[in-house]
């Protein structure tokens, strides 16, 4: 098997967040901050757990400086469409003015043939996720 960079560029699989930045999500984009006005301080803490995680790439720290995009792409490079749904988790939060959350949650794309055609089987990666905010 081919390493990542020796890969055909047509055999690198997108992300979930390479297809909502083409313009495959809907609504309109906007800021972190346009997005969650009412949010004041944010702490978001991500550790990836499965295949092509690394330990230059197993953590990720947010802050409101620093916000996360919509998602958290999966480092499994045979991973389509695949990562985390991370502003959901924020925006169910924010409704519920939640100010804390830890949870584990699966990464939702597949292991698939280059274009995504074909589903080999699920990606079994997973993101552990503990959120910290503080309302306006």
């Amino acid at each position: 098997m081919n390493s990542y960079n020796n890969m055909r560029k047509s055999d690198i699989r997108k992300s979930a967040l390479d297809f909502f930045n083409e313009g495959e999500g809907i609504g309109k984009k906007v800021t972190f901050k346009e997005a969650f006005p009412e949010i004041q301080e944010l702490n978001i803490e991500i550790i990836e757990s499965g295949k092509g995680v690394g330990e230059w790439n197993e953590k990720g720290t947010y802050t409101l400086d620093f916000p996360p995009a919509e998602f958290i792409d999966c480092s499994n490079k045979l991973c389509f469409k695949g990562g985390l749904r991370i502003a959901d988790i924020i925006h169910e939060m924010a409704i519920n003015k939640t100010e804390h959350c830890e949870k584990c949650e699966s990464c939702f794309g597949n292991e698939t043939s280059p274009k995504g055609s074909k589903i080999y089987k699920k990606c079994l990666n997973s993101f552990e996720v503990k959120v910290d905010i503080k309302y306006k």
